[in-house]
Order: structure tokens, then C-alpha cells, then sequence
């Protein structure tokens, strides 16, 4: 049965990591990949009410909110709320679905998460994060204390890097993913495999 708009999405499976509710939605990538329309390619677990994009396609802009600087791969229009997805780079590899919770990188989760507090605090709109992989989409629901770290830590990330006026979400997510590992009750809901230090 076709979900209605009303209705919940239809997710194949969720998992908590590290203090972060990840929704995840499995696909075949010939299939999808081969639609013409922007949104049924990048997010093909919606199929009511499809979001609209806020600029064209393959065009980034900018988000600030404070020393946090973002440009997403997209941002969508949706409801009463934006959808902030990243789509390009990041994983390439096909996530099994019996398995993804131990593929998982957490960087590319936190960079998302980063990205989407960026674009929300910028328009000051509730803002969804979202990432779309080769084979996968998920849907990022953090909790307190990682919105809390990723939030307070922008400063400090910023002076660790050594960048004078703002910091990326890739940046600030290497600084903060260590320190949420060392929350206590987030690391035993870790999972994931930790971002590969240069």
C-alpha cells in the first residue's frame, strides 16, 4: 500500500548511534538512479507532496549560523520545514542492509547533522538532516547532547583548525566526533567505524 501523506515513511530500519536516531531506507541503485526528476533520484522514499527545491539543481549556497558555515548539497523545501541533504562524496560504498550499523562512518553522519543546524539556524526554519548514499537513504534525529556538543564546540573547532572567521561541518564534526565518544552512555550506542584521521 502506497503511504499517504499522513502516514509514516516507510523505513526499512533504524538504529541508534552514537546519541543519534538513524532512519534508513534501502534501494536499488540502477532503478533510482535512472529517474529523470531531481528529488524521485535523491529521495526516493517520498512520494507525496515531493519538496521543493530552494535553488537549482547542482547549485550551493551558503548557511551561517554563528562560526558554522555550510553548503549543502541541497535544501529542500517541505511541509512547515526545510530538508537538508547531502548526496555528493562522503561513503561510496554499498551498505548492507543485513549489516550497514557496522559500515556505518559516523563523520559523514555528524558533518550532515552539522550541515542541517547550519541551514537552520540561517533561515531559522526546523530542518531535517538527511543523507543519501549509493544504495541508502537515512534520516538523522540527534539527541540533546550531540546537538549540544556540535553547538558549543563551533568556537573551540574553530581555533583548532586555525580559521579565523568559520568553521565547515566536516571540520567541526572530526573535532566533536571524539568527544561524543567520550560522553558517557553514548559510547556503548557508538557502532559505526570511526573517521579515518589523516
Amino acid at each position: 500500500m502506497t503511504p499517504t501523506p499522513s502516514e509514516p515513511l516507510p523505513w526499512h530500519d533504524e538504529a541508534d548511534v552514537l546519541g543519534v536516531r538513524v532512519r534508513a531506507f534501502f534501494f536499488d541503485p540502477a532503478d533510482v538512479d535512472a529517474r529523470p526528476d531531481f528529488v524521485a533520484r535523491q529521495l526516493p522514499i517520498l512520494r507525496h507532496q515531493p519538496p521543493r527545491l530552494l535553488a537549482p539543481e547542482g547549485q550551493r549556497r551558503s548557511y551561517r549560523a554563528g562560526g558554522l558555515l555550510a553548503q549543502p548539497d541541497a535544501v529542500l523545501a517541505h511541509g512547515d520545514g526545510l530538508l537538508c541533504l547531502a548526496y555528493k562524496g562522503g561513503d561510496n560504498r554499498l551498505l548492507e542492509p543485513a549489516h550497514w550499523r557496522a559500515q556505518w562512518r559516523v563523520d559523514v553522519m555528524l558533518q550532515s547533522i552539522a550541515s542541517a543546524m547550519a541551514v537552520a539556524g540561517d533561515c531559522q526554519q526546523p530542518t531535517a538532516a538527511l543523507w543519501r548514499g549509493v544504495n541508502v537513504l537515512c534520516q538523522f534525529d540527534p539527541g540533546v547532547a550531540v546537538l549540544e556538543c556540535l553547538a558549543t564546540h563551533v568556537g573551540a573547532a574553530r581555533h583548532y583548525w586555525r580559521e579565523l572567521q568559520s568553521v565547515s561541518p566536516a571540520q567541526l564534526a572530526a573535532f566533536c566526533e571524539p568527544r561524543l565518544r567520550a560522553l558517557p552512555g553514548l559510547a556503548t550506542s557508538a557502532g559505526g567505524t570511526p573517521a579515518a584521521v589523516a
